[in-house]
């Protein structure tokens, strides 16, 4: 991962927000995720993401994908290393992020440290290190339930980035671009809970008359 010239600490802090929310990042937006609420707002350079998104998956793979660390590098091209490091001594998960994250031609490598607390059966935690990364504090929830035969998740992120947001980068620029990752993240965990439900279906023979 080869960091970006003048303005690769815009894209630094930019990519610190995406990773709190899982930083699943996949080509193409999946047909089935709908947002419900999409808000992204900053306010003295903390910055807070609410989402309520249904995608179609049962509950339980959509939980499985939010904790399938390794799932998520394959189905994330952007997303170089995710690996378990370790447990907080209080309980959790810590796990380590390595990404690269572009701006137009501008590039960056990001690390960013979070402990992930599970509360079954449908809750998860998320909380950014501030001397594992390149955010300040952060600290994501998501909540996961079945609706009218589908899973919402409701997500809530706040960050403070470890850098301003440098003046010569518009603010709505880079709240436009989070909410273009958010919209992707999501399409990014129905694929991946797909995948999962997918595995766990009993295999079903394909002769024989039809009942």
């Amino acid at each position: 991962m080869v960091p970006g010239s003048q303005c690769s600490s815009a894209a630094r802090w930019h990519a610190a927000i995406s990773l709190t929310l899982l930083a699943l990042l996949p080509a193409t937006l999946a047909r089935g995720a709908e947002f419900e609420r999409l808000e992204v707002t900053e306010d003295s350079g903390i910055y807070r993401i609410e989402a309520s998104i249904v995608v179609t998956a049962p509950s339980e793979a959509v939980v499985g994908a939010l904790l399938d660390f390794e799932g998520q590098k394959a189905i994330t091209p952007p997303l170089k290393e995710v690996k378990v490091v370790g447990t907080a001594p209080d309980g959790g998960t810590l796990v380590q992020i390595v990404t690269e994250i572009c701006i137009g031609p501008f590039c960056a490598s990001v690390k960013q440290t979070e402990i992930v607390r599970f509360v079954p059966p449908n809750l998860i935690s998320a909380t950014a290190l501030p001397d594992g990364g390149d955010v300040k504090s952060g600290y994501t929830a998501a909540e996961v339930s079945a609706k009218d035969g589908r899973t919402r998740l409701r997500i809530d992120c706040t960050v403070q980035p470890s850098r301003r947001r440098p003046f010569f980068v518009p603010r709505g620029l880079l709240l436009n671009a989070l909410r273009r990752q958010v919209r992707q993240s999501a399409a990014g965990i129905e694929a991946l809970a797909l995948k999962i439900a997918s595995r766990k279906e009993p295999s079903r023979a394909t002769s024989g008359a039809p009942d």
